[in-house]
C-alpha cells in the first residue's frame, strides 16, 4: 500500500461533526495531539511494566496508526498529498543530516580566471593601537613570497573584549570548506570583473553583507554555547537562518550539514589563533583544509 492509497481509504472514513468546526477542522488537530499523547502513554507503560508489557509492539503499532490517520485527515482537508509530505520531509532531513564530503562541493570560481589560490598562507598579527585597543592585521602571503595586508586592522568593536577582531578566520573557513567568500574576494581583489552579471550578483554588496551577517550571527550564537569548544552540532534553526541569508547566491546549494561542518572546523582554528594571539593559517580550497600552522610546521 502506498501513502496515497492509505490517504484515499482514510479519507473515506472521515466523520461528520455536529458543529461549525467542520469548516476549519480544528478537531483533526486536536485528535492528532491526543493520539500523540497515547503514543507517550504506551511508552510510559513500557517503562513501568518492562517485559511484562508483552503487547507493547502491537499497542505502539495501533497508536502510531491512529497518528498517521489524523495526519492523513488533516492533509486531505487541506488538499495536501501524503507522498508530497513524505518527500519534502526526506529532502529536509537529507539536507540537514546526510554526511557529505566537503570536497564534493563545487568550487564556485573554478571556471573563472579570478579564482582563489588552491592553497595559500594568511598571517594574523595582534597588536595594541595608539588608542590602547587590541587590533588584528591580516596578511596574505602572495606568490612572490611577500605579505600583503588585507583590509584594515580589526578591533572587537565592543565595550567588552570578545576576540571578534579575529573573525576573518571564518571568512577564510568559507573559502577553505565551501570555496566561497565574497568578503575575501573583495579584499584579495579577486572579483570576477570579466563577467559583469556574476560580479554584480555574487561578488558585490549584498553577498558581502550576507557573509558578514552569517559570521556575526554564528559568533553571537557561539558566545552562548561555550564558543563551540565542546560542540559538534549546530542548532538547526541557526542553520536555517544561514540558508535564508544566502537565497539566490551561488552558495545556496550548500547543505545545512556542510554549513555545520564549516562552522565547527573554522572555530577549531579560531580558538588556536586566539590562544596564540595570532599566527599563520594554511587555507586550501583545493583540499578543503583550514589549518593553524605551529611554529615547528613547514609551510
Amino acid at each position: 500500500m502506498t501513502l496515497n492509497d492509505f490517504q484515499k481509504i482514510a479519507s473515506s472514513t472521515l466523520q461528520s461533526y455536529n458543529s461549525k468546526d467542520q469548516e476549519n477542522f480544528f478537531l483533526g488537530f486536536l485528535g492528532l495531539a491526543g493520539e500523540a499523547g497515547s503514543v507517550l502513554t504506551t511508552l510510559k507503560k513500557l517503562i513501568r511494566d518492562g517485559e511484562g508489557f508483552d503487547s507493547y509492539r502491537d499497542k505502539l503499532t495501533d497508536e502510531l496508526g491512529d497518528v498517521l490517520w489524523y495526519i492523513s485527515a488533516i492533509a486531505s482537508h487541506h488538499n495536501i498529498n501524503l507522498e508530497e509530505i513524505a518527500a519534502r520531509n526526506l529532502n529536509k532531513v537529507k539536507d540537514r543530516f546526510d554526511i557529505i564530503d566537503l570536497k564534493s562541493i563545487p568550487r564556485f570560481d573554478e571556471k573563472y580566471i579570478e579564482k582563489f589560490p588552491d592553497t595559500f598562507i594568511v598571517e594574523f598579527i595582534e597588536s595594541i593601537n595608539e588608542n590602547g585597543i587590541l587590533e588584528v592585521k591580516m596578511m596574505w602571503k602572495t606568490g612572490d613570497e611577500n605579505f600583503v595586508q588585507l583590509g584594515d586592522p580589526l578591533t572587537d568593536n565592543s565595550n567588552v573584549p570578545n576576540d571578534y577582531r579575529f573573525h576573518d578566520i571564518f571568512h577564510l573557513g568559507h573559502i577553505a570548506f565551501l570555496g566561497w567568500s565574497p568578503v575575501m574576494r573583495h579584499l584579495m581583489k579577486l572579483k570576477r570583473k570579466r563577467h559583469p552579471k556574476i560580479l554584480d550578483a555574487q561578488d558585490r554588496g549584498r553577498p558581502q553583507v550576507a557573509e558578514e551577517a552569517i559570521t556575526l550571527i554564528v559568533y553571537n550564537y557561539a558566545t552562548k554555547n561555550k564558543m563551540l569548544k565542546a560542540s559538534d552540532r549546530i542548532d538547526t534553526e541557526l542553520l536555517n537562518t544561514i540558508k535564508q541569508l544566502v537565497v539566490n547566491l551561488e552558495v545556496s546549494s550548500v547543505s545545512s550539514y556542510q554549513w555545520e561542518q564549516t562552522i565547527i572546523q573554522s572555530y577549531k582554528v579560531f580558538h588556536k589563533v586566539v590562544e596564540n594571539k595570532g599566527g599563520r593559517i594554511c587555507v586550501s580550497p583545493k583540499e578543503r583544509k583550514l589549518k593553524f600552522l605551529e611554529k615547528k610546521d613547514k609551510e
